[in-house]
């Protein structure tokens, strides 16, 4: 074990979070592999290959040798989220080459909601559920919290690739434009200041007109740049689970009205939206935020650090690499290797507080548990008479019915006796009332 080594097929790997976050601590030595790649022959003291890097025929095509001969494990780093438009919408991406199958023996996913998603497309027992070791940083004790009055900050932002054709392109500085005329012409929300940070990428800056407004040179670290603010609007991107583990109030801008892998609790989907909105996250309501928390649990695992997990997977899947060769047999990897600490169940929200959620009933907030155990005890007295009352209205009712009755038969014998000494006098009325009168005048 000691002689083998992790080889990261990634040339850019120590300037990448993706790797830079845990490289330093894996559990064999780890050597970036900056070569071409069909060149590149594995070497004989490869214990584990590791990638996110599988889009390119080059990268595919060693993956797939690899994994066919089932003895060196490899392990696929997922990135960040899953984006329809990325997976389904990406012309410069081969068709099926997002994990249409996985061309690795394991996928490391950042969250329970990805591996649903990949599982789906094939990849029953690949998927690990890891969690990204690149947000281990973010200490949730140390986020300053969100303001609730004077000026509301609201971060606009965009993902690193926030478009993959002309078409799509257009769609975003569209949304964009909507935004900042709105901003223009709102300088309140909610009756606070309104203070917009734009944070856009790839040139959309130009494209909009914000040049002027927004210097990339003094940008802030992307997490410090969220904590100074209270909300954060963002295309669909990894940012927005960033977002929501600092605590923000996060709606996802999407024109494009895709589906989305990652749900929200505010999405913007078109112009008519954008005031409801910038209302709501000045002044989010507990149920939404309580939907935007569980969907970062199902879509991150964040309730303990990622990198120790993975550090575990790579090893475990480093010991069945040589138990393959050492036996000459193929791999053999379980479904799950990781030990799911909640079982599968999913995680109960903090803000799980029946007098947060509904603030107008006056029940939720009572928390003297004597003074509701004797209502409670009043509650269960009463109800136990309800059915004896029930019953004894139930026979007075009964009674009033036959009573009714024996009336309608009364009523009944009278008019047939009427008309039976009519019938015997030959008396017959002058003006008849109408059909369905049960007693008709004479004159």
């Amino acid at each position: 074990m000691s002689e083998l080594k992790a080889y990261i097929l990634c040339r850019f790997a120590e300037s990448s979070r993706i790797y830079s976050s845990w490289i330093d601590q894996a559990p064999i030595p780890a050597i970036v592999v900056d070569e071409y790649l069909p060149d590149w022959q594995v070497p004989g003291d490869a214990g584990i290959l590791i990638t996110h890097m599988h889009y390119r025929w080059e990268e595919l095509t060693k993956l797939r040798n690899v994994v066919e001969q089932d003895q060196i494990p490899v392990l696929i780093l997922s990135d960040g989220i899953l984006e329809y438009r990325n997976t389904w919408e990406h012309p410069d991406l081969a068709e099926g080459s997002i994990f249409q199958p996985l061309f690795g023996h394991k996928l490391a996913c950042i969250g329970r909601g990805q591996a649903r998603v990949v599982e789906s497309w094939g990849n029953v027992g690949r998927c690990e559920i890891v969690g990204f070791p690149a947000l281990d940083q973010v200490d949730s004790h140390s986020i300053p919290d969100v303001n609730r009055s004077g000026p509301f900050r609201v971060m606009i932002a965009t993902a690193n690739t926030p478009a993959f054709d002309q078409r799509q392109r257009a769609t975003v500085v569209e949304s964009l434009n909507h935004i900042n005329r709105w901003v223009e012409s709102n300088r309140q929300v909610n009756g606070r200041p309104l203070e917009v940070t734009w944070r856009l990428s790839d040139g959309l800056e130009s494209e909009t007109g914000l040049d002027d407004d927004i210097d990339p040179e003094a940008r802030s670290p992307i997490g410090k740049a969220i904590e100074n603010v209270d909300a954060v609007i963002t295309t669909p991107s990894t940012m927005y689970l960033e977002s929501v583990l600092r605590a923000r109030p996060t709606a996802l801008l999407d024109f494009h009205n895709s589906p989305h892998y990652v749900t929200a609790a505010w999405t913007i989907n078109g112009p008519h939206q954008l005031a409801s909105v910038m209302s709501e996250l000045a002044s989010p309501s507990p149920h939404k935020l309580m939907f935007q928390e569980f969907v970062l649990h199902d879509q991150l695992e964040c309730h303990s650090p990622a990198t120790p997990r993975l550090m575990d997977l790579i090893d475990q899947m480093v010991q069945a690499g040589v138990t393959a060769r050492a036996s000459g047999q193929p791999l053999k990897l379980p479904a799950r290797i990781l030990t799911d600490e909640r079982a599968g169940f999913a995680v109960v929200p903090e803000r799980f507080d029946l007098s947060t959620l509904y603030p107008e009933n006056g029940v939720f907030e009572n928390q003297d548990c004597q003074r509701l155990q004797v209502e409670l005890v009043a509650a269960i007295k009463r109800l136990g008479q309800l059915p004896i009352e029930l019953a004894e209205k139930n026979q007075y009712i009964a009674r009033l019915m036959r009573s009714l009755d024996r009336s309608r038969e009364r009523v009944e014998d009278m008019h047939n006796r009427v008309m039976a000494i009519r019938k015997r006098f030959g008396v017959q009325p002058t003006n008849p009332k109408d059909k369905g009168s049960d007693i008709e005048n004479e004159e």
